[in-house]
């Protein structure tokens, strides 16, 4: 009885084992080699679950109808036969013999599993494998050695076809797993016909253990080098994509950029030829000049909107939201409105709001709205109209308010396919050469981009000939205080510069002698300092008050503008170091407005120089 506990116990043991293994092998079941030895382990189950039983009975632990016995044993020849097939299979699979390639070979493989299953049905009437008396007892019957035999005969061919396959193909892996597979299950074969006894579930169940560790650790090995290959081809894929997709772009870019940019440097040397040739006729010089001024606007317009994009692209582009009132937004109404009206154009503004003063970047919702209303502008005929119209919708955000603004025209609107591509880069239904219009194809860019970073919606629809509509929803936070956005500046006319004397701080000369001619121009005295560190010492030669101002120029060698500011505000004399400092640069961008704010200037203006914007910021600070 002892024994026969050890022997159960054991039983129970191999299917634990086994049933984890099965389990391993269902995690792995995409490789093809584990699928195919999943089923000799879940064979082998199998024939454990029908093993335990019938031990059970030899063991008279358990008694059961003579029928059933039968069933059992039957099952248990079946599945011990079906194991050692399941086993061949595997192996012949790997090696890819004529067992699996030829289709006469593989109908005669699955003669024994057949013979099997026939000798263990007609046993019942014949007895021929094993029969059970009339006391339940199991009896061996005359071909009972055929028991042996036939699952034998799997696991012979296998040992056989597999040393072929070793020294033949000569590959090391094949070699090892089938060595420690068919070792122990060979041993105990031995064993099972000497002593009798399960020995050859043991044998399986050690080989089992022995491959699968094999494979396992094999294919951890090559799951982690394909892991790795993987990564590195989908990187080296994205980094190809992304390079494609950059080249694309540089030359869709360049294209652009070389026709758009040598369009108006054409005007410009053209006229300014022309107006060298034709300066006796103040007609024709004005003219002249005039187109060369609209085309270096044009220019400048292409440079503002390719840096735009830059930045935008960049990441490096963030809202700068101050309190502001929406009624602050007809500045944008008066810049178009001349324009219109020389164009014979119908233009109309409309506010409806309630909640009227809200936190915002006022600066980049005029630069949705001026993108907008310009391209209404460009491509609308004399006699069409154009409609702004700023309305409040409900939110459901607590604290805040929705506007939404349509800009509607009756133009020449665009065709279907193009409303496609409207925001896209570069993105132009005709190029200025077929419209007449020029234009970067970057406007509508920027506002959609914009637009995101804001957290809003934009739409737009279009049919040729009937015009276009803009729709752009935002949300903005409701505000209490409102800066005084409204006010109108007085004009640099009503101010007088004669006396005052200003200290130009420029590297550059082209630049300081148009500077320089534009305030002499108006009255001023100016001494020009060629970097930071001359400013600073004419500043401190001079006597306090004989300075109204500094324009600092940012980028100058030796010593910046923003260095030599923040040091002209710790200067011990603070009548010299309150001097207003205006910021005159290149760098064109918020934070470049910021910064020279935080470094203690007074103003700032960009380049290109506007004589007009240069005298109207000097007259706000000569004011102050």
């Amino acid at each position: 009885m002892t024994q026969h506990l050890q022997t159960m116990m054991c039983e129970y043991t191999i299917l634990i084992i086994m049933l984890y293994i099965g389990v391993r092998c269902l995690n792995q079941r995409n490789n093809k080699i584990i699928r195919l030895f999943s089923h000799f382990v879940f064979g082998v189950i199998a024939f454990q679950i029908i093993n335990i039983p019938v031990r059970m009975v030899d063991a008279g632990l358990v008694r059961m109808p003579a029928a059933v016995v039968f069933v059992l044993n039957c099952g248990f020849m079946i599945a011990e036969t079906f194991v050692t097939y399941e086993l061949f299979y595997f192996f012949e699979s790997i090696q890819n013999s004529l067992f699996v390639e030829k289709k006469i070979i593989r109908v005669l493989r699955s003669i024994p599993l057949v013979l099997m299953i026939v000798l263990c049905v007609v046993s019942w009437w014949t007895g021929w494998l094993f029969y059970v008396d009339d006391t339940g007892m199991y009896r061996r019957g005359a071909l009972f050695a055929l028991q042996v035999v036939l699952p034998y005969t799997y696991v012979f061919v296998t040992l056989v076809s597999a040393i072929v396959y070793s020294i033949t193909r000569r590959e090391k892996r094949s070699a090892v797993i089938i060595t420690i597979e068919l070792i122990p299950a060979l041993i105990c074969s031995v064993l099972q016909i000497v002593a009798g006894g399960s020995y050859v579930l043991a044998g399986l169940t050690l080989s089992a253990m022995f491959v699968y560790i094999e494979l396992c650790m094999e294919d951890i090995r090559k799951v982690e080098k394909l892991e790795v290959i993987e990564k590195a081809n989908h990187e080296l894929e994205n980094a190809l994509d992304m390079a494609n997709k950059a080249n694309n772009a540089k030359t869709v870019f360049l294209n652009s950029m070389s026709h758009d940019i040598r369009t108006p440097m054409n005007a410009i040397i053209g006229f300014t030829d022309l107006l060298n040739d034709n300066l006796s006729d103040q007609d024709k010089a004005r003219d002249y000049i005039a187109k060369i001024r609209s085309s270096s606007d044009y220019l400048l317009s292409l440079i503002n909107n390719v840096l735009e994009m830059a930045r935008i692209e960049s990441g490096k582009t963030e809202l700068d939201e101050s309190s502001i009132s929406l009624k602050s937004l007809d500045s944008v109404y008066w810049l178009f409105e001349s324009q219109m009206k020389e164009k014979n154009i119908d233009f109309t503004w409309n506010v409806n709001v309630k909640h009227n003063n809200v936190l915002c970047d006022v600066v980049k919702i005029k630069e949705i709205l001026m993108n907008i209303i310009n391209n209404a502008y460009k491509y609308s005929l004399p006699g069409d109209s154009v409609a702004v119209k700023i309305d409040e919708l409900p939110c459901d955000r607590d604290g805040y308010v929705r506007i939404r603004t349509v800009v509607s025209d009756t133009g020449i609107g665009m065709s279907e396919d193009f409303l496609e591509h409207i925001f896209e880069d570069f993105s132009r239904e005709q190029t200025s050469t077929e419209s007449g219009q020029f234009g970067t194809g970057l406007g509508m860019a920027i506002v959609k981009k914009i637009v995101d970073l804001m957290g809003g919606d934009i739409d737009v629809q279009s049919e040729p000939g009937k015009g276009t509509t803009f729709t752009v929803t935002l949300e903005h936070r409701i505000s209490q205080n409102v800066e005084d956005a409204g006010s109108v500046e007085k004009r640099n006319e009503d101010y007088s510069f004669e006396g005052r004397r200003i200290i130009l701080a420029e590297d550059n000369d082209l630049n300081a002698e148009i500077t320089m001619t534009i305030l002499v121009g108006a009255g001023m005295e100016v001494d020009r300092a060629a970097d930071g560190i001359q400013c600073i010492d004419m500043l401190e030669k001079a006597e306090p008050g004989y300075y109204d101002l500094i324009l600092m120029d940012i980028q100058m060698p030796n010593m910046d503008g923003y260095k030599a500011t923040m040091i002209i505000r710790k200067l011990d004399d603070r009548r010299l170091a309150d001097i207003p400092i205006i910021a005159m640069t290149a760098n064109a961008f918020n934070e470049d407005r910021k910064k020279a704010f935080e470094v203690g200037m007074n103003g700032y203006i960009a380049k290109p120089i506007s004589a007009e914007d240069l005298k109207m910021t000097l007259a706000g600070i000569v004011e102050e």
